[in-house]
């Protein structure tokens, strides 16, 4: 049952980000570039990430765990956090809330992969 409810979760995912555009590498890493130009705040950048990849997510009561990535895609988010905090925030440790409540990451998935296989979401 947890299999299934997770390629379903995953399947949901893969067709928010469709209905966004996104469907090439290309395209992602656009949009990650416009989710830091728009923010304000650090964490306006962690939610922007999180809405992008999680449809429904004004229903979302928590989650449990992360979302994991591929290594290409979680230091090239990383560069843009380190980017964007030292531009914002240069008193605080750039790129620290991307270590901390970002995504996880994982050699076993591609480079620019996502897999929702450690994340749990709790709906209201």
């Amino acid at each position: 049952m947890k299999a299934s409810a997770t390629k379903l979760i995953e399947k949901q995912c893969q067709k928010h980000l469709a209905n966004q555009g996104i469907t090439t590498n290309k395209k992602l890493q656009s949009r990650l570039q416009e989710i830091f130009e728009q923010a304000k705040h650090q964490e306006a950048a962690l939610i922007g990430l999180y809405k992008m990849l999680i449809p429904d997510w004004e229903r979302i009561e928590r989650l449990e765990g992360y979302p994991v990535v591929g290594r290409g895609l979680w230091q090239y988010i990383a560069d843009l956090f380190i980017d964007f905090d030292q531009h914002h925030h240069p008193q605080v440790f750039n790129g620290g809330l991307w270590l901390n409540q970002g995504f996880s990451s994982s050699d076993e998935i591609g480079p620019w992969e996502i897999s929702m296989d450690k994340c749990r979401i709790v709906y209201t």
